[in-house]
């Protein structure tokens, strides 16, 4: 058993690092050492050992190198995750871990495919990975592969305890996140015929809602040195990020949470307003510039910033799109506005158009398309945003057929490569109902627009890279 009260994470990536941890070491430096809140964190897959193992031997602790704009950075000691496990070859160390009257919440930070909805956010029963694991549970042996696999196994684990109420607090990108977490993650329970798990959760669960904000790009290799040189400590697995931080969560708790609050975390009743400025502003503007800049040879975002006609297309897109069709406003978005393409800007950071471009299939309906449908119904056709789109198009043809070299990651690109297979790959996409939720139909003007836009982007850039 703890001697303090903790929360667990499921995986063990550098935003968790610079970012949950990064809160609680800053709660536990106000608090006296009896009252500290601890992590334990749980790595799910072997292909990410590497980072566990090394945090292991370095008790949980780590560095973060926190970088302003002006590239004045301050080196914190990371503390408050005390406990490293495995559990990618065996699943026992979840019913260990989670056995703890002491363990009062989980987070999890999952990317926008690691929920597998469907078009219409239910559970993509058919997946192979979500199939595999609803095989694992019923038949209790094997290893799971999703997020839903461990976290039942975890689940399973409060419900035969006496007091295993707990909140599961998802925190990423997705919108409406924590209610889209239960809503799928019900489908799966039912598709194991664990309905007795469902009541128990309906009682001693919660699933609050959040917005997180915190670029952490991949260290560079110089941070191991730079930290020994500021610290005199060897650390081999420090982390960097910007000097902003922003975490949102909605006020619905199972038990107690440590009291975040103190230490500039907003607790509140409509994340949505603040997660949808995020989204569509931050997200959305990261997304849709990242592959004009890949187009045009730039490797890290900020020198998307410094070219004056990126940074004028990204300020049209926020200005005359994007802020207008955002109506629950809690704060001064343009101000917001500035702030994001200060962050953008910071070079210190460095942050890489390799690891914002990732995953876009499923980023567009969510960061992208609400945008466009807004404007739309407001009868405003969005040109700025019709500009940037046709060059992600554009990206993905080029990468896909290996006329453009570039490190792209995506568990969808079979997606896009059905579209480069049709007779007509343009229309295709346009017709494509997961990516357009039926807005290309209701809006033809908008296609036909879209459709041309991407034809005279495709000319000049397959001339570029025959």
């Amino acid at each position: 058993m703890s001697e303090n009260n903790r929360l667990v994470h499921f995986g063990i990536g550098a935003f968790h690092r610079g970012h949950q941890a990064y809160y609680l070491q800053l709660l536990n430096d106000t608090l006296p050492e009896e009252e500290h809140w601890y992590y334990t964190v749980i790595n799910l897959r072997q292909e990410t050992r590497a980072i566990p193992t090394v945090l292991k031997k370095q008790n949980g602790s780590y560095h973060f190198k926190r970088i302003a704009p002006n590239g004045s950075a301050q080196f914190v000691n990371i503390r408050s995750i005390n406990a490293v496990e495995d559990a990618s070859e065996d699943t026992s160390v979840i019913a260990q871990v989670f056995n703890d009257d002491k363990v009062k919440a989980i987070t999890i930070t999952v990317t926008e495919g690691g929920y597998y909805l469907t078009d219409s956010d239910d559970l993509n029963l058919a997946h192979p990975e979500i199939a595999h694991d609803v095989e694992v549970i019923c038949q209790q042996q094997g290893q799971p592969k999703t997020l839903f696999g461990f976290l039942t196994l975890a689940l399973i684990t409060r419900q035969k305890m006496k007091h295993g109420a707990i909140t599961v607090a998802t925190c990423d990108n997705l919108r409406d996140n924590g209610n889209r977490l239960r809503n799928v993650f019900y489908q799966f329970l039912e598709a194991t015929k664990l309905t007795d798990l469902i009541a128990w959760l309906d009682e001693n669960a919660t699933f609050p809602c959040s917005m997180v904000d915190r670029i952490t790009p991949v260290p560079t290799t110089s941070l191991v040195e730079e930290v020994k040189q500021h610290t005199g400590i060897d650390d081999e697995c420090p982390i960097m990020g910007e000097d902003f931080e922003q975490w949102v969560i909605e006020d619905k708790f199972a038990t107690t949470f440590p009291p975040l609050e103190t230490v500039g975390v907003t607790l509140t009743n409509n994340v949505h307003a603040y997660e949808e400025a995020k989204i569509r502003i931050l997200n959305g503007g990261h997304f849709l510039l990242s592959y004009v800049g890949a187009l045009r040879g730039y490797v890290t975002f900020d020198e998307n910033i410094r070219d004056p006609e990126l940074n004028e297309w990204l300020k049209q897109y926020h200005q005359n799109e994007v802020i207008p069709t955002i109506y629950d406003r809690p704060f001064d978005l343009e101000a917001y506005r500035e702030v994001i393409i200060s962050r953008f800007s910071n070079r210190y950071i460095a942050d890489s158009i390799e690891r914002i471009a990732m995953d876009s299939i499923s980023k567009f309906p969510q960061f992208i398309l609400p945008t466009l449908k807004l404007n739309l119904d407001r009868d405003y056709m969005p040109t700025a945003a019709i500009r940037l789109i046709a060059y992600w198009y554009c990206f993905l043809v080029l990468n896909i057929s290996d006329r453009f070299e570039f490190n792209y990651k995506d568990p969808y690109i079979s997606v896009a490569r059905k579209w480069m297979q049709s007779p007509e790959p343009i229309e295709a996409f346009l017709n494509d109902s997961d990516i357009w939720h039926g807005l290309t139909t209701r809006f033809p003007m908008f296609s036909q627009a879209l459709a041309n836009q991407i034809q005279q982007t495709l000319n000049i850039y397959e001339e570029r890279y025959p």
